[in-house]
């Protein structure tokens, strides 16, 4: 017995909105939803070989300046990525090194930050 994956679910204030987040800023598909009597209430989505949840649900507001969790993005090309970001007008952090990865944040329409990052070489 053994895990075969995980798919983070995030909970939204609106999942119409955070669903258009997601297409256009980072190219995720819908690969089902639900709907309920307010409107989008589930969507499962795809980008590459990431897959993400969104649900509807209360959002925890987290202590001033803070963030409750992060959730780490990879791609082949982070420059393209943080340069595609903020040429669409997207609020995106300075790109960083650490020991292994570059990367930069960028904050989702509830504000759950997101990095998004590569391997150096």
């Amino acid at each position: 017995m053994r895990l075969m994956g995980s798919v983070p679910v995030l909970n939204c204030s609106d999942v119409e909105q955070s669903l258009i987040f997601y297409q256009q800023a980072l190219q995720f598909v819908v690969l089902n939803k639900r709907l309920g009597e307010r409107g989008l209430e589930w969507v499962h989505m795809q980008s590459g070989d990431t897959m993400l949840m969104l649900e509807q649900g209360h959002v925890q507001e987290a202590p001033k300046g803070k963030c409750m969790s992060r959730l780490y993005l990879y791609t082949d090309d982070v420059s393209a990525m943080h340069h595609y970001l903020t040429a669409k007008g997207y609020q995106v952090g300075n790109m960083t090194k650490t020991a292994y990865m570059e990367e930069f944040d960028l904050h989702d329409p509830d504000g759950q930050r997101l990095t998004i990052g590569a391997r150096l070489s």
